[in-house]
């Protein structure tokens, strides 16, 4: 992914938040000469102390998921090749009507990041099981009451023969956030005040990590 200088994250606390923060990606790998992906629940492996800090590097960690084993993405994996996991954080349109200057021309503001390393099929149910649990803990933390799996446990085991669980070694890291940093101060206020005014939820999140995500030192 090509970054232009003043949009690269200004730490790996920024990159291992939006991930954690947007645990649904998009793994891609290649059949043959064909390229193919899968949008899928991704995140960074749990240590033995539990998740991850945001702050680790993020290369020479792991990134684990799962898809339907009906699916036939996973058998692309069988040969350990290489894979790219793509995580994308809130986006918008910014409209130069917000900018309140002239000349000025439209443009999105995004932020994303691509994580790719070897990727290995998980063949063992008990690591598999760890996986979708993990997913589990993640995701329902960003809901408003978390579910207790406890009484669909064993549910869970006898759907699991149907799931194909993966685990990616990250070896490179690259990332985006576009947010308006080119812009001056006044300006690029203006273009949070919109997003933060706008009645779509995405937005919302956009102007939120607009407020959060500093200016990259040149």
């Amino acid at each position: 992914m090509y970054t232009p200088r003043q949009y690269r994250a200004p730490g790996a606390t920024d990159e291992s938040r939006l991930i954690r923060q947007n645990p649904f990606g998009l793994i891609v790998s290649a059949d043959g000469s064909v390229p193919v992906a899968t949008h899928a629940p991704m995140l960074r492996a749990p240590t033995s102390n539990g998740p991850p800090p945001d702050g680790e590097p993020l290369p020479g960690t792991t990134v684990i998921g799962h898809m339907a084993r009906v699916n036939p993405q996973w058998r692309t994996f069988e040969s350990g090749p290489s894979v790219l996991a793509v995580f994308s954080g809130p986006h918008g349109y910014v409209s130069p009507t917000v900018y309140g200057v002239t000349p000025a021309a439209p443009t999105w503001n995004y932020a994303a990041v691509h994580v790719s390393g070897p990727v290995r099929l998980i063949d063992d149910a008990d690591e598999a099981l760890a996986v979708i649990m993990a997913t589990i803990e993640v995701t329902e933390a960003l809901t408003p009451a978390a579910w207790d799996p406890t009484d669909s446990m064993d549910y869970v085991r006898r759907i699991l023969p149907g799931i194909a669980a993966f685990e990616i070694t990250v070896e490179s890291v690259t990332s985006t956030f576009k947010l308006s940093q080119e812009k001056p101060d006044d300006v690029r206020q203006r273009v949070i005040e919109a997003f933060a005014a706008s009645p779509r939820g995405q937005d919302k999140e956009l102007a939120g990590l607009m407020t959060t995500t500093g200016r990259v030192h040149q």
